[in-house]
């Protein structure tokens, strides 16, 4: 089993719902360990993402971190939002996920 520091990043910008882009400005909103069961590769990240987009997203999620962060009264999870899962970042797009750089995620946080 492999754990991975996972954090959820909401995009401030008004028209995020665009999908990121340069004027993004993320806050992030939530960290939790996911576990996977297997090394991540770019197709166990894809069912990551997914999941974590699932229990962000239903009104009963499973996971305890997915209440938690349903608990805090946030937002679902959406297009021009950002998920790192370990030491990769993916901004939500209309269909499926981006995948950002390191410059990107830096330069769309506010204290960088």
């Amino acid at each position: 089993m492999t754990n991975l520091t996972t954090t959820v990043y909401l995009n401030q910008s008004p028209q995020h719902y665009c999908g990121f882009d340069t004027d993004a400005t993320l806050q992030a909103v939530a960290t939790f360990t996911l576990t996977m069961d297997r090394s991540p590769s770019t197709e166990h990240l894809t069912a990551a993402l997914e999941h974590v987009f699932e229990q962000l997203n239903i009104d009963d999620p499973d996971q305890s971190w997915a209440q938690g962060y349903r608990r805090t009264g946030l937002r679902s999870l959406s297009v021009g939002d950002v998920v790192v899962i370990g030491e990769t970042a993916w901004a939500c797009a209309a269909s499926g996920w981006t995948h950002l750089t390191a410059d990107q995620l830096h330069a769309a946080t506010p204290d960088h």
